[in-house]
């Protein structure tokens, strides 16, 4: 069979079966669940693989799940990707009431991507592939909700925060060649699809200020106010942005997470908490640091101790050309030239970048979203274009991959250059973990 009639074949069983994978989605829409929580999820996921005569492993970091599928033939394996978490939007529409989880980052539509891709290609005649299809939900992208994670780290369930960190961590990416996954986005989306483009990286700070409690209207002097602490420290924060490269793309967005305990009292606990974002570790670290000297000048000023944890993000995302030619290629026969954007730099982060410095991988952006992502008036309204047609995009690029004894995906693997192998990834990782301790309490 031809590759253009294979490419028709899968387009076709995704056409037969948009309802199921749509109601798939919306399913999951309705439930949404927190990083390493995504219980339900995964045994959605787990069932829907299962029921296509797939192998299925479940538990991979916490909630993963992965399926294989064998084509005609050995060679490479391709993987699509779903991320299953939801983030914490308590104002979102469908924000679930007690945990405030919301699908507001469009990853319920990537999971309904995945198990549309497996059931079509399970339809599909493969013999004239050479390799292997791996599916897999993977928990935990967005970084958020960390003393949870604390505490699964504590209990020895996880090392690093990220899903796809433990995942790398603990094997599941070994046998994966490459990857690839297609992101639904908000209403700040001018085409169809994009593809390319490269992504900032970041590392987590936070920051507990401890200082001495006091009766805040009759003894204050007796107290040492650790509110006052983080707050200098977001002021020094902030006069550090003007010695910021405007090249390197620096982010720092701080939160205060705990602002003292009752009004009347002197606070002596407050917890500050951050991302640092840049697009190349040499900034990334420079900016850090610069974070660390304001927030132990912020203790220092004011006669305070503080707690400097610092964890991994993920690193920045660089994009394989050569499974973005093909991506293009599909993307332009499929909906025009008009609706695809070659993607440029953007800010945000995530940790498919982490994946991207061990193997090649494409992460588009999807239409069909309207607000914007991570907030309240997120949502996708056009499932055609934010799940049906970047299904049918991914699956006609696995074509292109594993066609003609996988020349494509050999191709992409020969030009490919790794920036780090899992070993270093590790190290690297574990080097960015640290906590500081810095101050003395002022006397009383």
């Amino acid at each position: 069979m031809s590759r253009q009639a294979l490419k028709a074949d899968v387009c076709a069983a995704i056409e037969r079966n948009a309802g199921r994978i749509i109601a798939s989605a919306e399913d999951l829409l309705r439930h949404p669940e927190l990083g390493f929580r995504e219980d339900r999820t995964a045994n959605v996921v787990a069932h829907a693989l299962s029921e296509l005569g797939l192998s299925v492993q479940t538990g991979l970091a916490v909630t993963g799940v992965k399926a294989d599928l064998a084509c005609g033939g050995s060679g490479p394996s391709v993987a699509i990707l779903g991320e299953m978490d939801a983030l914490p939007v308590p104002g979102h529409p469908l924000a679930d009431g007690q945990t405030g989880a919301a699908h507001a980052c469009g990853h319920f539509a990537q999971v309904g991507m995945l198990l549309g891709a497996a059931t079509a290609l399970r339809q599909t005649d493969l013999s004239e592939l050479a390799g292997r299809i791996v599916f897999m939900a993977v928990p935990a992208e967005e970084n958020v909700d960390l003393e949870f994670r604390q505490t699964l780290r504590a209990a020895g369930r996880i090392e690093f925060t990220g899903g796809k960190q433990e995942l790398i961590r603990l094997g599941a990416f070994d046998d994966v060649d490459m990857a690839m996954l297609t992101h639904a986005s908000g209403g700040d989306m001018s085409h169809r699809i994009a593809y390319g483009g490269t992504t900032n990286g970041h590392l987590t700070k936070r920051a507990a200020f401890v200082g001495r409690a006091a009766h805040a209207g009759a003894a204050p002097h007796l107290g040492v106010n650790a509110l006052k602490a983080a707050t200098l420290a977001l002021v020094a924060i902030d006069a550090h942005r003007e010695m910021f490269r405007d090249e390197d793309n620096i982010r720092v967005h701080p939160i205060i997470t705990r602002g003292g305990d009752v009004v009347n009292a002197v606070p002596a606990e407050v917890r500050l908490e951050t991302h640092v974002r840049a697009n190349n570790l040499v900034a990334l670290r420079s900016a850090a640091a610069r974070v660390d000297l304001a927030l132990r000048g912020a203790a220092l000023a004011i006669g305070a101790r503080v707690q400097i944890q610092t964890e991994p993000g993920y690193l920045p995302l660089h994009s394989a050309d050569g499974i973005d030619r093909l991506f293009h290629a599909n993307a332009v026969e499929l909906l025009g030239t008009t609706n695809v954007l070659h993607d440029e730099h953007r800010a945000a982060t995530t940790d498919m970048g982490d994946l991207s410095h061990l193997m090649p991988v494409i992460q588009p952006r999807c239409g069909g979203g309207s607000g914007r992502t991570h907030s309240s008036d997120f949502q996708l309204h056009d499932y055609r274009a934010g799940l049906v047609d970047p299904t049918k995009l991914m699956c006609m690029t696995i074509i292109d991959l594993l066609i003609d004894e996988a020349a494509g995906a050999r191709a992409v693997q020969a030009a490919y250059q790794p920036r780090l192998n899992k070993p270093e990834y590790l190290q690297l990782m574990r080097a960015f973990t640290s906590v500081e301790e810095f101050g003395t309490l002022h006397p009383a």
